[in-house]
This record gives structure tokens, sequence and C-alpha cells, in this order.
């Protein structure tokens, strides 16, 4: 008789398992309670994140960021999701490019945008949330030779005003 037919024949050794078993059940029960729970608390969130509520008077346009809402077109002053506003500049100031769209991932995260003109990919425009961490489309545009702009969807403070997301756009155009 082997030490594993020993201990699993030994009352007080099966009861001692059984015990490990519980609390590792229980251990795993309970982590994918809370894994279910920030998941509901995540879908539950609407996808665009209302603007801070800011004083009435607005600030002078032309600049994307600071603690009051530019007075200029912006994503959150738009009527829509942010990725509609980036989309609608999108075709608006650059219409000699065929842009696509696609989420980043599964979890709609963020879009990105493949500006094309003719088969030559020009530009990518990658749209995200600022807690990700994300370099891998930065890396292989990098890699490729292609320009790359990357606007966060929900920094506090950044508004991207239409002015500051064209102005970027085009000179990543040019440069590439």
């Amino acid at each position: 008789m082997g030490l594993f037919d020993k201990l699993f024949k030994d009352p007080n050794a099966q009861a001692v398992l059984q015990q490990a078993k519980n609390l590792a059940q229980n251990a795993l029960s309970e982590a994918q309670k809370k894994v279910d729970s920030m998941q509901n608390q995540q879908s539950a969130a609407p996808a665009q994140q209302a603007a801070p509520v800011r004083p009435a008077a607005p600030a002078p346009s032309g600049d994307s960021w600071g603690e009051e809402m530019p007075a200029e077109e912006n994503q959150y002053n738009f009527g829509g999701t942010y990725d509609q506003y980036f989309q609608s500049i999108f075709r608006a100031e650059f219409p000699e490019y065929t842009v696509q769209a696609a989420p980043n991932n599964q979890k709609r995260s963020g879009m990105q945008y493949v500006f094309r003109s003719g088969e030559r990919i020009a530009l990518v425009v990658e749209v995200m949330t600022d807690r990700s961490v994300a370099q891998k489309l930065r890396r292989a545009c990098e890699a490729r030779g292609i320009p790359y702009v990357r606007f966060y969807h929900d920094h506090p403070g950044w508004w991207n005003t239409r002015s500051y997301v064209v102005r970027r756009v085009r000179a990543a155009l040019q440069a590439g």
C-alpha cells in the first residue's frame, strides 16, 4: 500500500482533505462573485461617460483640456457617443480618405480608425479609455512605419475639441 492509499483510507486525512476542498471551493466562489459584480458594474455604466458638471460660463475655445468645458464643439456637447463624434469629424474633415472603424476588442473599450488613401494605410487613430495601458497597436504601427494617433474618450478635463482632433490628425497625416 502506497502513501496516497494510506492517506485516502485514513478517516482523519480524508476529513482534512475535505476541509481543504471546501475552503478552496468557497474561495473560488467568492472570487467569482467579485468578478461577476465588477462585470455587472461595468456593463451597467453608460457607453459614454457624462461630462463633468461645470459652471455655466464656457471657457474660450481652441484648447482641449482644462477645468471648464470649452464653448467649441467637443465629444461631451456633441449629442452622441464618442465614436459617433470622431466618425463625424473624420467624414467631414478628411473626405479624401476612406476611414474604417472597428472596436478595439470584444469588450468595446475603444475604437480603432484606419485612414486609407487607395490601398495605402495613411494613419491609424485609436480612441480608448485612459485606464488602458495597451501598446500593441501603437507598436505595430511604429514597426510598419504607419503614423499613429491616440485619443482618450474618458480622461477628466480632456475635451477632445473638434479643432484639437483635426489638428492632431492632420499633422499625423502630413507627417506620414
